[in-house]
């Protein structure tokens, strides 16, 4: 599902999570608010059905999140107006209608629509997520 984040990323990654901790402390406010009818659950019940509520909405926020990233990651990347080059040949590439590509997460699948390119003359897709082995330089 990915590789390791190298020690530095994580603490990284900690720190964004510490900066947004009031915001997701109000989401969760809300969320609790919404699913319950009196803003609780009521008296009794089990802990295990509160839990597993909680990691439900967590892997539903998890998957919507990501699901934006890579989204508007490649969004970006599309409106960057960067000529991107064949790997193989070095010719130009053509914009194509990207593709869906469903991404196995932690949390669950997303739908992605991968971006892809065509060379003309070698008559094949590149797929800029994908390492493609080509002339160096």
């Amino acid at each position: 599902m990915g590789k390791e984040m190298a020690p530095k990323k994580v603490r990284e990654v900690q720190e964004k999570v510490r900066e947004v901790q009031g915001e997701i402390r109000e989401f969760a406010k809300r969320l609790r608010q919404k699913v319950y009818a009196q803003g609780y659950p009521d008296w009794g019940t089990l802990f295990s059905e509160i839990e597993q509520l909680g990691v439900q909405i967590g892997d539903a926020v998890c998957q919507e999140f990501v699901a934006q990233a890579v989204e508007e990651q490649a969004v970006a990347e599309a409106a960057s107006g960067r000529e991107e080059r064949c790997p193989s040949c070095g010719g130009p590439l053509e914009a194509r209608d990207p593709e869906p590509h469903p991404l196995l997460t932690r949390r669950g699948e997303i739908a992605w629509e991968e971006p892809q390119a065509y060379c003309a003359r070698c008559r094949k897709a590149f797929f800029p997520s994908v390492a493609e082995s080509g002339p160096s330089g």
